[in-house]
């Protein structure tokens, strides 16, 4: 995944283009842009649809555990402390107890409409600009719950490392087994793993706007961004995460790591924090998929013109919300909407796309090679100038010697550096279509039976 970013900020820089359709545009041609637009507005509904199952599994028992959590501990305070030197304080809470605990969790389907109600009037805004502070909302969000997940990883792994030392070999053993049998089947979808890891780590369409976006002083610098965002914050949180838990439940641990947790107001707190993020995503996502869908719309069609007023686009929010709930209603649970996507489209713009484009740039620049002898003759040093400025080359590529020590690729000087960037780009490119090939089976073997 690091790699193939690398690629396609190479293949941005040398295009001059700022997104994915541009530059199968540039490199490929007209049905290859076609193909790419297709796949993007696919990626954007599987990802509302991803969005809304996030919704879904996080909301619809989030108030049970919390009225749970809060009115177990109200009711031991109650019985160790008299009614009369009880605080005013308590009394809401006490209240709230008495009228509302125990609930039910709410239908997922019921949950899904309850959102799409929530994100319809922010959705409806005219661009995203109106919901930047989503960001800030849900980057807080994030930290409060992987603060909280760590905290409760380390205190439950300690306390299960305690109790494991003063357990007897057998019943560990029976431990392991009853664990191994709860994890049901989950070998069987093994393949789905790699496709979720790539939908988790699929940032390839953001990362041209990001590198258009750096001062020309600082654009050498985006191979130590992208090493930052997938190196050193991504892999080692989701590693927390995924190894935390296996610590913890062994073969036995759940989807969602958050289930695991019974009782726990903290946790309980941190789902109902993550839920809201995703219906906060949910708008932005909508509005993100709204926008490209009207834009192949022609302003002057009179279709065009009501799209873009503000009934036009309330309608088309309508429509889009609506679908977005079915397809979260029959496909079900969030791991398999993942899955699906990662299997697809995931691969298609984290690996195929990427290493397509970039063997592209390669023999563009080979035949550049050929045809100018200034380029043919470049020195080492021509190769480690950042490109801190706009295209200067007459020919159909932007300065790609310059451009290939900005911080983000290396281009090959000899027959075997050639030789071993083709194979990289077979590599990865092959081996999307294998990794998305076995997962695809193994979800539609999964969804079939």
């Amino acid at each position: 995944v690091d790699l193939s970013l690398r690629w396609v900020v190479a293949c941005g820089r040398c295009s001059g283009k700022s997104g994915f359709r541009e530059n199968a545009l540039f490199f490929f041609g007209q049905r290859a842009a076609q193909v790419v637009y297709i796949g993007q507005v696919l990626l954007l509904c599987g990802g509302m649809i991803a969005v809304y199952s996030t919704a879904a599994s996080l909301l619809g028992c989030s108030a049970k555990e919390l009225l749970d959590c809060l009115c177990h501990e109200e009711q031991e305070e109650e019985e160790k402390v008299p009614l009369a030197s009880q605080s005013a304080l308590d009394l809401p809470l006490r209240s709230l107890c008495r009228s509302a605990h125990p609930c039910e969790c709410m239908p997922r389907n019921r949950v899904l409409v309850l959102v799409a109600t929530i994100v319809f009037p922010l959705a409806c805004q005219r661009s995203l600009h109106a919901l930047t502070w989503i960001s800030s909302l849900c980057l807080g969000f994030i930290v409060y719950f992987f603060s909280v997940l760590v905290w409760r990883l380390v205190d439950a792994g300690f306390a299960a490392t305690a109790a494991v030392a003063a357990t007897s070999p057998e019943i560990l053993a029976a431990a392991r087994v009853a664990m191994a049998a709860e994890s049901g089947g989950a070998e069987g979808s093994f393949w789905q793993g790699p496709p979720i890891i790539l939908m988790s780590l699929l940032c390839h369409t953001s990362i041209l706007k990001l590198d258009g976006e750096l001062r020309l002083e600082d654009r050498s610098r985006i191979g130590s961004v992208i090493d930052t965002v997938i190196l050193r914050v991504a892999l080692p949180m989701y590693a927390v995460v995924g190894l935390g838990g296996y610590w913890l439940r062994g073969p036995g641990v759940s989807p969602n790591i958050l289930e695991d947790f019974p009782g726990d107001a903290w946790m309980a707190v941190a789902r109902l924090s993550l839920g809201a993020a995703s219906v906060a995503k949910l708008a932005t996502a909508t509005v993100t998929l709204r926008e490209a869908l009207v834009a192949e719309i022609p302003g002057s069609s009179p279709l065009g013109r009501a799209l873009r007023l503000p009934l036009g686009r309330a309608a088309a929010v309508a429509a889009l919300l609506s679908a977005g709930a079915a397809a979260a209603s029959v496909l079900g649970s969030l791991a398999r909407v993942l899955s699906l996507l990662g299997c697809t489209v995931g691969v298609l713009f984290s690996l195929c796309l990427p290493a397509a484009l970039y063997a592209q740039l390669l023999r563009d620049i080979a035949h550049e090679r050929r045809c100018n002898s200034s380029v043919a003759t470049s020195t080492a040093t021509d190769l480690e100038r950042p490109l801190l400025a706009g295209p200067s080359s007459s020919g159909p590529l932007a300065a790609p010697l310059a451009l290939a020590a900005a911080g983000v690729v290396r281009l090959p000087e000899s027959p075997g550096g050639w030789l071993l960037q083709c194979f990289a780009c077979a590599s990865v490119f092959f081996g999307g279509i294998l990794v998305g090939g076995l997962g695809l089976a193994s979800w539609l073997s999964e969804f079939g039976a």
